[in-house]
């Protein structure tokens, strides 16, 4: 039996004292100053820490050696700050934190919400309490006193009870497909590569040219454009804009301009995309441009006077489902023997598996059925919450959780391909019916953008682990024990934080009632002016789902057929990468073809160097936007 590195007690109190001060930077970032660092995968304040703590762990090892930190302790510390910041994102509880509060604030004789789905909103989840709501939105409030407190309590008690089940079934998910991905398809994870030489390899990795070089080129861009911001006679180089609008000003060329008017050329994107599998990355690039070319054929032919033609959203949807369907079709036999091992019939064993498969499947269908009873539990229909749930893992989780590891793709955005559009689109309001309708939209801050979304994470830290040979089974206990703590304090500090301020006061952005009102307005409308199934989102989620199909029976039986059906998936949100992930793909040939797999292999560095000087300068930025209280550059979005 192999012998795996124990998660140590210093990686567990080494965390736990990250956790408030990494929370507390982030408050900053996401709900005050809006930079962002957890809109994108990996988030780049975590690997700038890493660097930080990687940098000073040199120091230790030449003078107290006994002291240093090793590579597991490292990636440890990674993937435990990455499972915890998602928290506090802007794609995870600051949505939350709104939609608990939003609708009793908002509501007015005008808008009618109180006629129209007040009364179907849980006391146990919401807080309608008038000096709860002045306190929140108006500031200059001490959470800590004992009415305010107790009000905030319940609904944290069960919305962290209801995430934690919520990511467990996620973790078992992972759990049984991970060594089919991992170590049989051995899928590439690019997103894991720069923390993984930081991890393990941080002597080599940093006295490497090549990777300075890269470094170099993205921290100057940064350096640059960042001292435009406070020296307006400094020129900045335009690569976050260079605009496309003069090109295309006739119909129906501007059809080329949607989805994308600007070239953007993220030093981090070029960096990450070179990692990816060139066939991935040129297939992308391929179906954004079919992407465009349906709105180029739209105006031609009149069909863009149909409301939401060519229904990219829906493609999406189709897509998703579809890559979820291959995933799990060509997972299946791994299903089954990890199902025949969880009861003691098969051959294989599960004792090195981040936690045994009986477990992972009694969690899948234990926490399946708590989570459809705590919406039942609020009164939404049984069959609507396990088609809710059902979507939520088939549109959303699964396929993310396959692109992060597969492509390595570092943003996906799911705007409205959730459950709350695509049950929608399928059965219609009025069959759904307000109360369940409601619930949607208590649900939408996990079926929002998800861009930080937590099972493409859990599968990361599992490969590490593998990589690293690392102890995943305590890793993975690690990683539930940590949610527990890290939900009710990223809450708190983030409702603290707003009791000060005051969300209206002008101290904190606008932002954070757009949430809150983003998910009321869609059940406002949902209430008010009822839909019935939409045909033609239905036709487009089907095309979507088909052409998905069709390209993967088309590659399992052509083993030269280059075109990848994830590309198709992915392609709908393309418009901020195509140009960096161009450059890649242009780079990536070119290495392969003249200098063969040595020379890709000394090149990487460069490449990872522009994902890490992009992400220190940006985390540089970040940081000095809080010393001095004033917007700085922003490298990214």
């Amino acid at each position: 039996m192999p012998t795996y590195e124990k998660i140590t007690f210093r990686t567990i109190l080494l965390s736990l004292l990250l956790l408030p001060f990494i929370y507390k930077w982030h408050i900053e970032c996401e709900a005050l100053r809006y930079t962002f660092p957890t809109l994108m995968a990996p988030f780049y304040s975590v690997v700038f820490t890493l660097l930080v703590i990687a940098v000073f762990n040199i120091g230790l090892k030449k003078y107290a050696a006994k002291y240093a930190l090793t590579g597991g302790e490292l990636i440890s510390l990674y993937v435990l700050m990455s499972i915890t910041l998602l928290f506090m994102s802007y794609d995870m509880f600051l949505p939350l934190v709104s939609i608990i509060v939003h609708a009793f604030y908002f509501g007015t004789p005008e808008n009618e919400w109180r006629e129209l789905f007040w009364s179907y909103l849980p006391d146990w989840l919401t807080i309608d309490d008038p000096s709860v709501l002045r306190a929140f939105y108006l500031g200059d409030t001490p959470l800590f006193e004992m009415h305010y407190l107790m009000q905030w309590l319940i609904p944290t008690f069960w919305w962290c009870v209801f995430t934690f089940a919520l990511i467990f079934v996620m973790q078992c998910i992972n759990v049984i497909i991970r060594k089919k991905w991992t170590e049989q398809e051995r899928l590439v994870y690019p997103i894991v590569e720069l923390p993984y030489q930081l991890a393990y390899n941080t002597n080599r990795f940093l006295r490497s040219l090549s990777m300075w070089c890269g470094f170099g080129i993205a921290a100057i861009i940064s350096l640059v454009n960042g001292l435009n911001i406070f020296f307006p006679s400094i020129p900045a180089f335009p690569n976050k804009h260079i605009p496309l609008d003069g090109l295309f000003t006739e119909r129906p060329w501007t059809a080329l301009l949607r989805g994308g008017n600007a070239i953007i050329v993220y030093p981090f994107a070029v960096g990450l995309g070179f990692l990816m599998p060139l066939e991935l990355l040129t297939s992308c690039l391929l179906f954004f441009f079919l992407y465009k070319v349906q709105y180029f054929i739209a105006i031609l032919t009149g069909l863009e006077n149909i409301p939401g033609f060519p229904y990219p959203y829906e493609q999406n949807v189709g897509a998703y489902i579809g890559i979820c369907a291959v995933a799990l079709w060509g997972t299946r036999r791994q299903i089954w023997r990890a199902f025949r091992t969880a009861f003691g019939q098969g051959k294989t064993t599960d004792i090195n598996e981040p936690m045994r498969y009986r477990t992972a499947f009694l969690g899948i269908v234990l926490g399946g059925i708590f989570i459809v009873g705590f919406a039942m539990r609020g009164g939404m229909a049984m069959w609507i919450a396990v088609l809710f749930f059902v979507a939520h893992f088939a549109t959303i989780a699964i396929p993310l959780t396959r692109i992060r590891a597969q492509i390595g793709f570092p943003i996906h955005s799911t705007t409205f391909i959730g459950p709350h559009h695509s049950l929608v689109s399928i059965l219609g309001t009025r069959r759904i019916g307000a109360r369940n309708l409601t619930w949607f939209s208590l649900f939408f801050w996990f079926n929002r953008d998800n861009r930080s979304h937590p099972m493409p994470h859990q599968l990361e830290a599992f490969k590490l682990a593998e990589r690293g040979n690392l102890d995943v089974k305590g890793l993975s206990r690690l990683m539930l024990i940590l949610t527990v703590i890290a939900m009710p304090l990223c809450i708190f500090m983030l409702v603290d934080t707003f009791f000060e301020l005051g969300v209206n006061s002008g101290k904190v952005g606008g932002q954070i009632n757009s949430f809150g009102g983003r998910a009321y307005r869609f059940l406002e409308g949902w209430l008010t002016s009822p839909q019935d199934p939409n045909s033609g989102h239905i036709a487009a989620i089907t095309v979507g789902f088909g052409v998905t199909i069709l390209l993967s029976a088309v590659r399992s039986r052509l083993f030269w057929w280059p075109i990848h059906p994830l590309g198709y998936g992915v392609s709908f949100h393309l418009h901020l990468f195509w140009a960096a992930f161009a450059i890649s793909a242009l780079a990536k040939w070119s290495v392969l073809k003249y200098g063969g797999l040595g020379l890709y292999r000394k090149t990487v560095p460069l490449f990872l160097g522009l994902a890490l000087g992009d992400f220190v300068m940006g985390s540089f930025w970040n940081i000095l936007s809080i010393v001095l209280d004033r917007p700085t550059y922003t490298f990214y979005y």
